[in-house]
């Protein structure tokens, strides 16, 4: 069945492995229905994918895209 989206939650992410899974969780918990979480990994080299490949496998309403060069945040909220 097709799921309507009505809310979605956009996360920049760039290097910010001290936050993210605290910030994860505490949406994660929060969750209601039609509700998807939208990670923009803007080239972080620290553990902030690993973090957000960690959540992925665990929720199935939270999704990935990895930009191929650094953009900044400005550009990941309207990616």
């Amino acid at each position: 069945m097709f799921m309507s989206i009505k809310l979605s939650i956009i996360i920049p992410v760039y290097n910010s492995e001290k936050y993210l899974s605290e910030c994860l969780r505490s949406i994660c918990q929060q969750i209601i229905k039609n509700v998807e979480v939208i990670l923009i990994n803007d080239c972080s080299n620290d553990a902030s994918i690993k973090i957000c490949k960690t959540y992925i496998k665990k929720f199935n309403f939270i999704k990935l895209v990895n930009l191929k060069k650094n953009k900044g945040v400005s550009y990941c909220r309207n990616v």
